[in-house]
């Protein structure tokens, strides 16, 4: 309610002076907050019109652009925000993000290191540029950017995440454990943490099944189509010969995410338990589709 009556105030003021920008920039803020997005795009666009030299304005735009992924519309934004304050380093860190969902990562990289230099002390540029190094294969300075935005924000729960999953890939899992569940004490509604956390606890030796079931259903409870936990967890309840439940899982994992081959291989798998060996061939031959790599795991398994 609150909101709302900042957001009638910031109307009235666009009454008594239509041209008022600023007005029209808080507005929009406020339709971002309240999740509005296509009203929050209208007026930014508004916003930008009376004064095309609102570098928030644009950057936040570019913002909305790449969560509806619209990322050319998006990049557009975050270069004109840079073409007006060649220093903003907020706008060539959002820029990075853009290249490396399309891909781009050494451009990525690239970004992100001139976000750092225009500003060493931005814990989230150090933060994503570990992602992309990390995405490269490049682990050990991966951390070493984790680490560097943990030294200037203690308590950044998304980097303790992020090296934890370098942990985790190195082999380390009893770090990484410990890592997950201090990311989780900093910010209990995590679902990715609480996903990883989950795929670490049953990789240990004995495997702790029941706590990592407990960790994919939280992570569902906090993100209920997040298709990595639907799939984990149903790798999760295989291993203990739920195999109807895993099945649940894995079909529910392809409904928001068609494209997964994981969870057209691991449902290969389960049906293969359960003797149904025509419907495991045709989620192995889809998983090879979507990722070639499978079609050995396939041919293995049937």
């Amino acid at each position: 309610m609150q909101q709302e009556a900042m957001e009638d105030r910031r109307r009235e003021a666009i009454k008594l002076k239509p041209r008022f920008c600023d007005a029209y920039n808080n507005l929009a803020s406020s339709h971002m907050q309240l999740g509005q997005t296509h009203e929050a795009i209208e007026t930014y666009q508004m916003a930008l019109v009376l004064n095309p030299a609102l570098v928030d304005a644009h950057c936040n735009l570019g913002n909305l652009f790449k969560a509806q992924g619209q990322l050319d519309e998006a990049r557009r934004s975050y270069l004109e925000a840079i073409r007006i304050k060649p220093d903003f380093a907020i706008a060539w860190s959002n820029l990075a993000g853009v290249f490396k969902d399309e891909g781009q990562v050494a451009t990525a990289v690239a970004y992100y290191r001139e976000a750092i230099r225009l500003c060493p002390q931005f814990a989230d540029a150090y933060s994503n540029l570990g992602n992309a190094l990390k995405e490269q294969g490049a682990l050990g300075e991966a951390a070493q950017c984790y680490q560097t935005a943990l030294r200037l924000r203690p308590d950044f729960a998304i980097a303790h995440g992020n090296l934890a999953s370098v942990y985790y890939d190195q082999g380390d899992l009893e770090r990484a454990i410990r890592t997950f569940r201090y990311a989780i004490q900093l910010e209990p509604n995590f679902p990715d943490a609480f996903n990883n956390l989950g795929n670490a606890l049953r990789e240990k030796q004995p495997p702790e099944l029941d706590e990592a079931i407990c960790c994919y259903r939280t992570a569902l409870r906090l993100k209920p189509d997040h298709p990595h936990a639907y799939n984990n967890l149903g790798n999760a309840l295989r291993e203990t010969g739920a195999l109807d439940d895993a099945v649940e899982c894995y079909r529910t994992a392809l409904r928001l995410k068609p494209d997964h081959p994981h969870a057209y291989n691991n449902l290969g798998n389960a049906m293969k338990d359960k003797g149904r060996v025509k419907e495991a061939i045709h989620c192995y031959v889809t998983a090879a589709r979507l990722m070639p790599r499978f079609a050995e795991i396939g041919r293995a398994h049937v």
